[in-house]
């Protein structure tokens, strides 16, 4: 079962990252994990995952604090393919709005500070 693994720049300074890694079997997609990152001060936070773990696709969105705020199963009738998909397209296109929340997540003057 080979695992790629892959990183994608989602900003010109190198801040905010989509991070994918995947594992097929004879060519079928078996699990994934599809994961917006963004970096502050050289650290680096996980803001929201896709990810096929325990046996369902599902999203989690997480909290500066790395608590998870939720946990959402994806649809029955998405196929992992699809799931795996929706991921990478849902983080490109979004990820300027789950950095807001991310940080708006955060109760403290530090964390939202990081925000701007």
């Amino acid at each position: 079962m080979p695992t790629k693994e892959y990183e994608r720049r989602l900003d010109t300074t190198g801040a905010e990252w989509l991070r994918v890694r995947f594992t097929t079997e004879r060519g079928q997609l078996t699990i994934f994990t599809v994961q917006y990152e963004t970096t502050v001060e050289a650290q680096t936070w996980p803001v929201i995952r896709y990810d096929s773990a325990h046996g369902f696709a599902h999203v989690d969105v997480l909290a500066p604090d790395g608590s998870q705020v939720s946990k959402r199963p994806l649809p029955d009738y998405l196929t992992l393919d699809q799931a795996f998909q929706l991921g990478i397209t849902d983080i490109v296109q979004n990820w300027k709005t789950y950095r807001e929340r991310f940080w708006e997540a955060g109760n403290d003057d530090s964390t939202r500070a990081r925000s701007r």
